[in-house]
């Protein structure tokens, strides 16, 4: 928990060093959506800056897995969430066209019925669900923290109350990847942070279609969970509300 504070901290921080955004008196702070409307970073906003958006979001997420297995086997609970500080770069007059690339803080959570089988024979891992009367369990959940940089291409109405769409892709780093299974009525829980065959490094595509500063979010990651070609195949994929804070 003090690792997330502190990157939330330092994510805070250089967004507002990054950019600033103009002020149009006759409409004023309306162009900054969020609760952070005022905040224009350490210098005064100017009038003939360009518009900014979207640069500090937070997705808020449903993960799952597919190829070896099917959407939606995992339980509703298997909610995750990204932090995006990000740079809202202009590419046309009035920012209707805008690049964005940042800094992404990830944690993925998939709860299910089963357990993650570790092979050190064949150094692979193996899914197993647990189906009818099969005993295992009470409660398995998989996770992992990872950092990202996504990079997208942004298109946006011209009106403050703007339709957008944006369409990109990310690479990253998992730092640490875990499973977590509970007891005895949930008495007991054991974590183990031990893979032969996770594979660390990632990337994959994005996507958002909202309005002003809320959107809905879609992910896919294009790299396999684990890389031993004896391990089940299963490839994160999430679906989930993204907020705009400023």
């Amino acid at each position: 928990m003090k690792i997330v504070i502190s990157i939330i901290c330092t994510l805070f921080v250089l967004t507002s060093l990054a950019q600033y955004d103009g002020k149009d008196p006759k409409i004023a702070s309306r162009f900054r959506p969020g609760f952070m409307w005022f905040n224009t970073g350490w210098r005064p906003a100017k009038e003939d800056r360009a518009r900014k958006y979207d640069r500090l979001m937070v997705d808020l997420t449903y993960n799952d897995w597919i190829n070896d297995s099917s959407l939606f086997l995992v339980k509703p609970s298997s909610i995750g969430y990204n932090i995006n500080c990000m740079w809202d770069i202009p590419l046309t007059d009035g920012n209707k066209v805008a690049l964005g690339i940042g800094l992404s803080y990830r944690y993925q959570r998939v709860s299910y019925n089963g357990v993650m089988f570790r092979d050190s024979v064949n150094q692979s891992t193996e899914w197993m669900l647990y189906k009818g009367d099969q005993s295992g369990p009470d409660k398995s959940v998989f996770g992992s923290h990872a950092f990202a940089v996504p990079i997208e291409l942004r298109f946006r109405a011209e009106k403050w109350k703007h339709f957008k769409v944006h369409i990109g892709g990310f690479i990253g780093y998992r730092t640490q990847t875990f499973t977590k299974a509970w007891y005895n009525d949930q008495k007991t829980s054991v974590k183990d942070r031990s893979f032969f065959d996770d594979d660390p490094f990632f990337y994959g595509v994005h996507a958002r279609v909202g309005i002003r500063n809320w959107a809905l979010f879609a992910s896919y990651t294009l790299t396999e969970q684990f890389k031993s070609d004896k391990s089940t195949s299963l490839k994160p994929i999430s679906f989930g509300l993204t907020v705009s804070l400023f």
